[in-house]
C-alpha cells in the first residue's frame, strides 16, 4: 500500500512566498504559461509552503492563485498543480467524496486513505467533510459498502485501531481476506 501521507518533499531551506509568488505570477503572465517554471517551484516546497505562497499570492496581486492556475493549465497537468496546492485533509476529504458518490463505490480509495492515515488526520478529515457536504462521512460510507468490507470502514472511521486489532487476533480472518481480496482484484 502506498504511504500518500509520507511525501518526500522538505521544506525548502531559502523559503520566500514573496519570491515565490512573484515567480508564478510571471510564469502566468502575458501569453503564453511557463508550466517548467510553475512545475519546479511547486514541486520543491512543502504543502504548508505552498500554503504560504497562495496568501502572498493574494496580498500581492489580489488575486485567487489556484485560480489563475486553473485558467492557464489544463488536462492532468492542471489537476496535478491544483492536486498540490490543496491541503492534505481537504484532498482526502475530496477523493473520499468522489469514491462514494454516485453510482458505485471506488473502494481501493477507502482503504487507501482511511488505512494510511493517522487516528487525528482521521478526525480532522470527518469534520472537514462535515462541514464541506453537511453530511456524516461514516453514514455515507455504509450506505455504499456492505459485509465485513462495511465494518472494517467503520472501524477506521471510528479510529478504533485496537478493534481492529482484536478482530484479527480473534481469528476474524474472514476480515483480512475480504479486504485482501477486495484489494487484489481492484
Amino acid at each position: 500500500m502506498l504511504q500518500a501521507n509520507k511525501g518526500t518533499v522538505k521544506p525548502s531551506q531559502h523559503f520566500s512566498a514573496n519570491a515565490d509568488a512573484e515567480v508564478l505570477y510571471k510564469a502566468m503572465k502575458g501569453l503564453g504559461t511557463d508550466e517548467d517554471a510553475i512545475l519546479q517551484l511547486l514541486t520543491a516546497r512543502s504543502n504548508a509552503q505552498r500554503q504560504e505562497i497562495k496568501a502572498s499570492y493574494k496580498t500581492l496581486y489580489g488575486k485567487d492563485l489556484i485560480n489563475d492556475l486553473k485558467g492557464e493549465l489544463t488536462g492532468t497537468f492542471e489537476t496535478l498543480i491544483v492536486a498540490l496546492m490543496t491541503p492534505p485533509i481537504a484532498y482526502d476529504m475530496t477523493l473520499l467524496h468522489n469514491a462514494i458518490k454516485g453510482a458505485g463505490t471506488t473502494e481501493k480509495v477507502l482503504v487507501e486513505i482511511l488505512a494510511s492515515r493517522k487516528p487525528q488526520q482521521v478526525k480532522d478529515i470527518i469534520a472537514a467533510y462535515k462541514k464541506e457536504y453537511d453530511a456524516d462521512l461514516e453514514k455515507d460510507v455504509t450506505g455504499d459498502t456492505s459485509g465485513h468490507f462495511q465494518r472494517l470502514l467503520v472501524i477506521l472511521l471510528q479510529v478504533n485501531m485496537i478493534m481492529l486489532v482484536v478482530c484479527w487476533l480473534r481469528g476474524s480472518m474472514c476480515l483480512y481476506n475480504q479486504i485482501y481480496l477486495k484489494l487484489a482484484l481492484i
